[in-house]
């Protein structure tokens, strides 16, 4: 079982790993629980919120 365990922990990590990489791209956010997205939507895909804005590029 030792081995499903890593497997699991790296799957895990390579998830939060592609959350991080999206999530510094994003477009769009939500300012009820920060979520960020890139697609346009009324209301937050994580929280349901209607509180989405665009996010302010640094240039």
């Amino acid at each position: 079982m030792g081995i499903f365990n890593k497997l699991g922990r790296e799957v895990e990590q390579f998830k939060q790993t592609a959350k991080n990489a999206a999530e510094e791209d994003a477009e769009y956010r939500c300012r009820a629980c920060d979520a960020r997205f890139t697609a346009q939507n009324d209301r937050c895909p994580e929280c349901g919120a209607k509180e989405v804005e665009p996010t302010e590029s640094e240039a």
